[in-house]
């Protein structure tokens, strides 16, 4: 059954595809980070609705900064969108980001204290 569509559920969507999928790609700059994000039609799929149902809540995060999108290179967050993506994880979620990225990449991106 189709979920609900807001900009948390794809945020709430891409952070679970890039677990399922067990890697993160990202990069970092002196802005900040910014991961890889699911294409739309993933995102669509996952969320069992048409894909041109997700195409405007992916217009209002770009518009809003909060994605770019390149042709025939991707989608990536922006370093908001990255505090996004990551903001409201849950314990189980973050256990399964620290078990792809490792402890001392995430404790550096993140700057957890300990």
């Amino acid at each position: 059954m189709a979920q609900p569509l807001s900009e948390d559920a794809i945020f709430a969507c891409g952070r679970k595809l890039l677990i399922a999928e067990g890697k993160i790609s990202f990069t970092v700059s002196s802005d900040g980070l910014e991961v890889k994000f699911p294409t739309t039609r993933k995102i669509s799929a996952e969320l069992d609705v048409p894909h041109y149902y997700v195409l405007p809540y992916f217009a209002g995060l770009e518009a809003n900064g909060y994605l770019t999108r390149t042709e025939r290179v991707g989608i990536f967050t922006t370093p908001a969108g990255s505090r996004r993506l990551f903001t409201g994880v849950s314990d189980e979620e973050l256990s399964e980001i620290e078990g792809i990225l490792g402890k001392k990449v995430l404790d550096a991106l993140f700057e957890r204290d300990e």
